[in-house]
Parts: C-alpha cells; sequence; structure tokens
C-alpha cells in the first residue's frame, strides 16, 4: 500500500483548485475551497485563475441577501413582535433602500456599501453594477445598500439578491469570492 504525505495531498488538492502548489493551506487555497463548497454540484470549475483583476474591477466577497428563507426569517420575527433593526440581523424584507422590491423574481439586484455609491447621491438608485463570479457576469441594479464598510461583520463587499445569483449559476445562501464595476 502507498501512502502519500499530508504535505502532498495539500499539494494535489491546490493542483485541481488552480493555486500554487506549495503545500501550504494559506489565503488563496481556502479562498478557492470555499468558492468551490458554494457551487451546485453539476456546475463547471473554472479554478481560481479564471478571474482576472481588471482596470475599475473592485475584489470583494459577495453575500446573497433577500431569498426566500431571508424573507421568511424577517416576517416571523416581525410577527413575533421585534423591532425592524433587531429583524434586519435574522433575516430581509426583500424591500431595497429606495422602496424597490430585491425578493425572488425582481430581476438581478444587489447592495453595496454607502462608502462606493455616496459619490453618485440621488442618482445611485438602480445604478447598473456588472458582477463577476467565477467568470461569469451579471448586470444588476443598485437597489438597496449595505452598512457602513466598519459595521459589516460578514466580510463582503457586495451583496446578491437571489436573481442575480441564479444568474451567476449559484444558488443561495452565499459567501463567494467576487468582483464589481459600475456599468453605466
Amino acid at each position: 500500500m502507498s501512502t502519500i504525505t499530508a504535505a502532498d495531498a495539500i499539494k494535489q488538492i491546490q493542483a485541481i483548485l488552480h493555486v500554487a502548489e506549495d503545500g501550504l493551506i494559506g489565503p488563496k487555497t481556502l479562498q478557492e475551497l470555499t468558492t468551490l463548497s458554494a457551487l451546485p454540484e453539476s456546475a463547471d470549475w473554472p479554478g481560481g485563475g479564471a478571474v482576472r483583476n481588471d482596470e475599475g474591477w473592485h475584489s470583494v466577497k459577495a453575500s446573497s441577501f433577500a431569498d426566500a428563507a431571508d424573507v421568511a426569517a424577517f416576517r416571523k420575527c416581525k410577527a413575533e413582535g421585534g423591532g425592524d433593526t433587531y429583524c434586519f440581523g435574522r433575516g430581509d424584507n426583500g424591500i431595497g433602500k429606495w422602496g424597490d422590491d430585491c425578493a425572488t423574481g425582481s430581476g438581478p439586484a444587489c447592495a453595496l456599501p454607502p462608502e462606493d455609491w455616496a459619490t453618485w447621491g440621488g442618482k445611485a438608485r438602480k445604478k447598473k453594477v456588472r458582477v463577476r463570479v467565477l467568470g461569469r457576469e451579471v448586470i444588476c441594479e443598485l437597489r438597496d445598500t449595505m452598512p457602513h464598510r466598519a459595521n459589516i461583520t460578514n466580510g463582503a463587499g457586495i451583496d446578491l439578491n437571489p436573481d442575480a445569483v441564479a444568474a451567476l449559476g449559484l444558488r443561495p445562501p452565499l459567501m463567494i469570492a467576487a468582483e464589481w464595476q459600475w456599468a453605466d
């Protein structure tokens, strides 16, 4: 029976992930494993080198919001007498900052921290945002806001609604490496 060392096993996994085969589980290996774990079982795996970083792209983590479970959790919390602030910690109401529908069936939408959209002022609402995940792209409308960056606890830099997640061939809930840029 042949044996394999832990370092060799890590290198084999890294080869599959298309990251440096150094035998160390560092941030890039962990990022690609996280990305892989968020994919549906039948999805193609383009690997870590598939996503380039062009000028104007912001490299962030993308999370999902306003999916059916998120909206149900928010509504349940409200029905039990919870206040908005408390219930937003449990789910999402599916309604964006400017009153726009963000739930399933409303079309691809996203939320960004105020630091990213504040320069647009009143013109930020429904501004087009190009999002890239695993080499796939979707154009979203900015319909909601995230907390200020200093108050984001999950490390996300963009939130994607269920239609944006589906357009990327993924499923909520998720936390995945992504890039975004203004599309208009």
